[in-house]
């Protein structure tokens, strides 16, 4: 779907939601782990 379409607040559906969230929240999980690695290396 196109990203204007998929970004409109209004017509963001549950799953839409979920998806941002889940993503989001990965997406700090796996800086954190990378920050752990790279502590480790150097």
């Amino acid at each position: 779907m196109p990203s204007d379409e998929f970004l409109d607040g209004e017509s963001l559906t549950g799953r839409q939601a979920g998806i941002i969230f889940f993503g989001f929240l990965s997406f700090i999980i796996l800086s954190g782990v990378a920050l752990v690695l790279f502590r480790g290396l150097f």
